[in-house]
């Protein structure tokens, strides 16, 4: 007469092998700890996406052959060439400026390291579709569709 076990053996074995096999997927995969917060959390950079719609364009020419581009930051009604500027710095990896005064008598002095050298040398001029512009950048306004281009360069 052949020998019959617990009914329930196989069962428990496969049950058993099932949770342990998802909690190997679960812990050992990448972003395991999503349910990480705050300083438990690692740094992670990370670029905004762009809803469709409009946009400007900022472009960073630093006058050695290196560039720098922002195809495509949001545009709202209002926007300056600074507040493009302000949100290249919130994109990852942002970009780095520094200025001097406020509104009307804001000058940039440096931007991603590179700073004005001063009187006869170069210095950070911006340009719109072309047209050097003729006002204090934070109070330039733009069109949805204009293209900023900055460039490191001796004042013409």
């Amino acid at each position: 007469m052949p020998r019959r076990g617990n009914p329930w053996t196989l069962p428990l074995v496969l049950a058993s092998g099932l949770a342990v096999a998802s909690w190997l997927l679960v812990s050992v995969r990448p972003g395991a700890n999503a349910w990480q917060t705050g300083a438990d959390r690692p740094h992670v950079e990370w670029t905004p996406r762009t809803a469709a719609g409009e946009t400007v364009a900022l472009e960073i020419d630093f006058g050695n052959g290196a560039r720098r581009e922002y195809a495509a930051l949001p545009y709202r009604d209002g926007m300056t060439v600074g507040d493009a500027l302000r949100l290249a710095r919130d994109f990852g990896p942002g970009l780095a400026f520094a200025s001097q005064g406020e509104g009307k008598m804001s000058f940039l002095t440096s931007l991603d390291g590179v700073a004005n050298q001063g009187p006869g040398g170069r210095c950070w001029l911006y340009e719109i579709d072309g047209k050097p512009g003729d006002v204090s950048y934070e109070v330039q306004p733009l069109v949805a569709g204009q293209r900023v281009l900055w460039r490191f360069a001796e004042p013409e």
